[in-house]
């Protein structure tokens, strides 16, 4: 795929034209088993239980990753992992005018650069006559065909919708017999898993976020499934996860003051909201991202810290 050129154009000049479209707030993942849950607030500045003693480092705002360069091949910038010590923060809107938006809305991501610019860099909507949620990604919003171009990627659920799956654009295996022999196997960037609370009750639930290891390159280490038992939700579930990077969402806590779980957002939130959550491993327990509602309608924030 040639993202020179066309692509370079995009993510300079498009961003401000789609950053008018954004309507009611919604979560990133559509359908998430959250929804019925909780909601979750910022605790008080100051307040304790939730993330207020050992995230605050982590929350000092590092420095913002820079935009794209013009010209420069988008596919390769979205897909390269981020370095070590910077913000890589984005705004994700929904757009949803238009005869058949209501039911598949338009998603698109930009990232918002240390220069203060808005760079346009992904747009995504919810295929058609699917079984399950599938999600088409692409460097072009305009073209968020299969065929195209510019797909770079897929989001694909289970059935529950509680499982999420990040592929590339490379050949399923299952199908790697109709296609040329050249044709690359797809990878797995990412897989998202929700979990119910012990004994159903009602309350915040638990988030595993699965991602491929990074080298000492700074390159992501290739997963290609041959089958499902390969899969990153496999692995996940046998616990084979040598080369994985496994990461969770901080519990929050319950206050009796503001009748609803909190978590110390350090002054970012600004309103609660069942998708409100940070992201985190286990191990160190650095803060490695959040997510938030944005202050327009319509809108979501995202600031993953790289490791």
């Amino acid at each position: 795929m040639d993202g020179v050129g066309g692509h370079g154009d995009l993510a300079s000049n498009k961003g401000e034209d789609l950053e008018e479209k954004k309507e009611e707030l919604e979560s990133t993942v559509r359908n998430s088993p959250w929804a019925a849950d909780e909601e979750v607030s910022e605790a008080p500045e100051g307040a304790g239980g939730a993330g207020n003693s050992d995230v605050g480092s982590s929350l000092r705002s590092p420095p913002c990753a820079p935009g794209p360069r013009l010209g420069e091949d988008m596919e390769a910038y979205v897909l390269r992992p981020a370095l070590r010590g910077l913000t890589v923060q984005c705004r994700i809107s929904r757009d949803k005018r238009g005869v058949d938006k209501g039911m598949f809305p338009f998603y698109y991501l930009y990232l918002e650069a240390a220069d203060g610019r808005k760079y346009f860099l992904l747009a995504g909507r919810k295929r058609k006559r699917s079984k399950t949620s599938n999600y088409l990604v692409s460097l072009d919003p305009t073209d968020l065909s299969r065929d195209g171009d510019n797909f770079v990627g897929k989001v694909r659920s289970n059935v529950l919708g509680t499982k999420f799956t990040i592929f590339d654009n490379g050949v399923n295996p299952e199908r790697k017999n109709f296609v040329p022999e050249t044709a690359p196997i797809r990878e797995e960037l990412g897989a998202v898993c929700y979990e119910t609370n012990v004994l159903g009750f009602r309350g915040p639930r638990k988030m595993t976020v699965i991602i491929p290891g990074i080298d000492a390159q700074n390159q992501r280490i290739s997963v290609q499934p041959q089958n499902e038992q390969e899969s990153l939700l496999s692995r996940l579930q046998r616990g084979a996860s040598q080369g994985l990077v496994l990461l969770q969402n901080k519990a929050p806590s319950w206050s009796d003051e503001s009748g609803a779980y909190v978590l110390n957002f350090h002054g970012r939130v600004t309103r609660t909201s069942v998708k409100n959550f940070q992201i985190m491993h286990p191990d160190d327990r650095e803060l490695l991202g959040t997510g938030f509602p944005g202050q327009g309608s319509g809108t979501r924030t995202t600031s993953p810290i790289s490791t």
